[in-house]
């Protein structure tokens, strides 16, 4: 085998596995009655839409602010960002979420995919989703997907 292809295969395979997860959890958000939501404008709909369904399962009403707002708008508020990528089809890359209490930083949870990694194909509101079980304390870690095998082997 050409050493050309063997570096680049390795450089590929390399690549398959970039995931990077933070978690600084918070878990004194699900005692809130209220959570402030400061929208980012230039994040896709789905977001915000997914963080406010998922406040409201747990008893809390989300209640959601322009992007200039400051983040000591409310006693808790959420700020998010999320980056959508395309390999074959749209995939949501990166997705921060940073909670606030009385406007100082409390929690974050943070997902940041590689182009070739092959959890990337989750859906976005079940990737939020899964942001806000870890910011919340409610899981300890972000869980990959089950990847499909070929039936063959």
């Amino acid at each position: 085998m050409n050493i050309r292809w063997l570096l680049i295969v390795v450089v590929l395979v390399s690549g398959c596995t970039s995931i990077k997860v933070v978690n600084e959890p918070v878990p004194e958000i699900l005692q809130a009655d209220k959570v402030c939501i400061i929208v980012h404008d230039d994040t896709r709909e789905v977001f915000k839409t997914t963080l406010k369904e998922w406040l409201r399962e747990q008893g809390i009403t989300p209640d959601v602010y322009p992007q200039e707002t400051s983040v000591d708008v409310c006693e808790w508020t959420l700020e998010y960002e999320g980056r959508w990528s395309w390999v074959v089809a749209l995939y949501l890359a990166d997705a921060k979420i940073t909670a606030y209490h009385d406007g100082a930083e409390a929690g974050r949870a943070w997902l940041e995919i590689g182009k070739w990694d092959g959890h990337k194909w989750e859906g976005g509101k079940q990737r939020i989703r899964k942001l806000m079980d870890m910011l919340s304390g409610k899981v300890d870690h972000y869980e990959l997907p089950v990847l499909v095998k070929d039936e063959k082997a």
